[in-house]
């Protein structure tokens, strides 16, 4: 089992002015090859600064991958027509924005807002996700055009009450049912909701797009409780060929520390941490192939 590692954006810069190349930099000593951005982020760029932003990834080797999220206004899964339509909309312009920096997948909540709880949601959910699969029905014939991948991530309850588990994920991507819609799975948010992992793993099966890693308190991998030779072995069960990302947070900053309640500091020496994480998946991917 051989996978291509990277690293969300945030563990390498805690601003909220990123240094994208520096990231790319960092990324690459790090030992890993993808590192993966944000796409509202990316949106308040120039296309002169994305396209340097691009023309350094692929002189470095380094493939991207993008992460968005609805807001109020774009909500995928709201009764409001006309809010579903700037959703998919939006979405399509990420599609857009990933196929010009030659990103190879769109992920993150796609099937509404992150931390929106409206009253009454836990009789509802049922039908908003029902919403939510319309939406992206449209933008899954975008991403078909585009050759990007969009990817369904099952997050944890205290994040959204929509898409929890592997199998509420599943039936989004199987109800969409297009070659370009995948599920996303996360350790971290995996520990939270999945009463067995791996067989969560497994049960995603040839639907698995994108991968997080990351332990059960958001550290890098190694430094938590989470069972990553079962992990793997699950990955390696279903054939699993898609990008491993630690989606690793080293601390409080900007926005991030009320919205995903990181309150303490997890890593201390990024760059070395982050080297040592990447040897330590590099690891276990060999132990897998060696079974």
């Amino acid at each position: 089992m051989e996978n291509r590692l990277g690293v969300y954006y945030a563990f390498l810069d805690p601003s909220d002015t990123v240094d994208w190349l520096s990231c790319l930099r960092r990324t690459r000593e790090a030992g890993l090859n993808i590192l993966e951005m944000s796409a509202p982020r990316l949106r308040r760029l120039t296309a002169q600064a994305r396209w340097e932003i691009a023309d350094s990834a692929a002189r470095q080797g380094l493939g991207l991958t993008l992460a968005t999220a609805l807001t109020p206004e774009t909500d995928v899964s709201d009764a409001d027509p006309a809010v579903r339509a700037a959703g998919v909309q939006s979405l399509r312009e990420d599609l857009k924005l990933a196929r010009a920096m030659g990103a190879t997948a769109l992920g993150g909540v796609l099937t509404g807002v992150s931390k929106q709880f409206p009253p009454g949601v836990e009789r509802t959910r049922g039908e908003r996700v029902d919403r939510a699969i319309g939406s992206l029905r449209e933008v899954a014939k975008a991403a078909e055009d585009l050759g990007v991948t969009l990817c369904v991530e099952a997050v944890n309850r205290f994040e959204t009450p929509l898409v929890n588990t592997c199998e509420e994920a599943l039936r989004v991507a199987e109800a969409v049912d297009s070659p370009r819609l995948g599920v996303h799975l996360d350790a971290f948010h995996m520990n939270i909701e999945e009463a067995n992992p791996a067989a969560a793993i497994r049960l995603a099966g040839r639907r698995l797009t994108h991968f997080h890693a990351c332990e059960n308190n958001r550290a890098l991998p190694g430094q938590g409780h989470i069972d990553w030779p079962s992990a793997f072995a699950a990955l390696a069960d279903i054939g699993y060929e898609g990008p491993i990302v630690m989606e690793a947070l080293a601390g409080p900053y900007g926005g991030i520390a009320g919205r995903l309640n990181i309150w303490r500091v997890l890593s201390r020496d990024v760059d070395a941490e982050l080297a040592a994480a990447a040897c330590f998946l590099k690891e276990r991917m060999v132990e897998t192939r060696a079974v």
